[in-house]
């Protein structure tokens, strides 16, 4: 996964056909074409961010810190 920076902060970008993680609420796999994004040192089994439509959502989601929704 590509490392990305905003203000200091490390974060993942990635689609989930990249991940192995599953969405905390449901017990699903990652959508496989759905963009997702995690801070870099994160290494939880669960997805840390909900799912984006598109790399470019995933990338504002990561720059405002919205990851309230499933952590």
């Amino acid at each position: 996964m590509e490392i990305h920076h905003y203000h200091g902060t490390a974060y993942h970008i990635f689609q989930g056909k990249e991940t192995a993680q599953l969405d905390g609420h449901t017990g699903n796999p990652a959508s496989e074409n759905a963009w997702y994004w995690e801070p870099a040192d994160y290494e939880g089994d669960v997805l840390y961010s909900h799912r984006y439509r598109d790399e470019k959502d995933a990338i504002e989601g990561a720059q405002e810190g919205d990851d309230d929704l499933w952590c």
